[in-house]
């Protein structure tokens, strides 16, 4: 039986925090609202032993939480939130009611968890992700600019106007005076897009090449350095996955399952995990298709058959195991023996 005597669960929003305190014996000791700030929650937690184990839920600003509450020296979970609502709906639902089933799943051992990774994998992830928000502006701003062209009726003499020969055009092309300033103003926070991406990309590459791992996965066909510090920073340590289906089933590349009596029916992937590492290997799959290689040809063969839908998803189930291997195995793609089953 374990030694551990209080168990803090605890509901997290932006401005607050609610706190239900919790014995081995499952008797609330405390419930009380704090705000949510360092000096408030280093004041909660000075009054209770380090071996107190905490418990908070998955959510937009846990880490912050986390990181302060673990170097305070205290063991903290993080609850999968998903997964804690399908094992404890309550009819009544609060902030009492949910910090209260967070300190009693944990104190019975029944508390689905979420993997937490290490600080510089989290990092990581923070510096990809940024990359990957700044081009989902710099595309918004882009098909802005299509629009005033669009709108004004003039066509592009080149076949981008963002090339090096299209950018010179929109900056002198004529239009009215309305749509002129528009377009200049895009064009200066287009400049800006392209200088920011420019420096992270830079940085993304130097991390790239100190990694082993990231190294390994610039082997594969329509992997560069970006692709591959995402698929490193979503998947963390190898090692947590004992399974090429696991790390299928993170990535939500496996299809969902219904189940009722002696029927099985199988429908579309689960899209359950990490979006981000999905995305990535897709991605992969497009782009290499351009190439023969193994994957692409499994690809283009599906794709007659199935449609490209379906053919981008089975794929990237495909190397999504290949990876696994690769990763497992700390051999780069061109040495890779596929094998049955691993």
């Amino acid at each position: 039986m374990s030694n551990i005597n209080t168990y803090i669960g605890v509901d997290l929003h932006k401005k607050t925090c609610y706190m239900t305190v919790m014995d081995q014996a499952g008797v609330v000791s405390k419930q009380t609202e704090i705000k949510n700030d360092k000096e408030s929650i280093e004041k909660f937690f000075n009054n209770y032993p380090n071996d107190a184990k905490v418990a908070v839920e998955s959510t937009m600003n846990w880490m912050p939480f986390y990181e302060q509450v673990e170097a305070l020296g205290f063991s903290v979970v993080l609850s999968n939130p998903l997964m804690t609502k399908a094992i404890a709906a309550a009819r009544i639902k609060n902030d009492k009611v949910d910090s209260k089933i967070l300190a009693e799943l944990m104190r019975t051992d029944f508390l689905p968890t979420a993997y937490i990774q290490p600080k510089d994998i989290r990092d990581l992830k923070e510096i990809i992700r940024q990359r990957a928000v700044y081009v989902g502006m710099r595309t918004r701003v882009k098909n802005k600019i299509h629009s005033i062209l669009f709108k004004t009726g003039v066509k592009s003499p080149v076949k981008s106007p963002f090339s090096k020969a299209g950018r010179k055009w929109l900056a002198g092309v004529e239009l009215g005076a309305v749509y002129r300033i528009e377009l200049d103003r895009y064009l200066l926070t287009l400049e800006t897009f392209d200088s920011q991406l420019k420096e992270m990309e830079k940085d993304v590459e130097l991390k790239a090449k100190a990694d082993y791992d990231c190294k390994l996965l610039c082997t594969i066909p329509g992997v560069g350095s970006y692709t591959a510090l995402m698929i490193k920073s979503e998947i963390g340590d190898i090692k947590r996955f004992n399974s090429a289906g696991k790390l299928c089933s993170y990535a939500g590349l496996i299809p969902s399952t219904y189940a009722s009596g002696e029927k099985i029916r199988t429908g579309s992937i689960t899209k359950r995990g990490s979006k981000w590492l999905r995305t990535a290997l897709v991605d992969a799959v497009t782009s290499s298709s351009r190439n023969t290689n193994k994957i692409s040809v499994f690809y283009k063969k599906l794709k007659k058959s199935k449609g490209t839908g379906k053919a981008k998803v089975a794929a990237a189930r495909k190397l999504c195991s290949v990876i696994f291997a690769m990763l497992n195995d700390r051999q780069p793609f061109r040495e890779f023996v596929p094998v049955k089953q691993r």
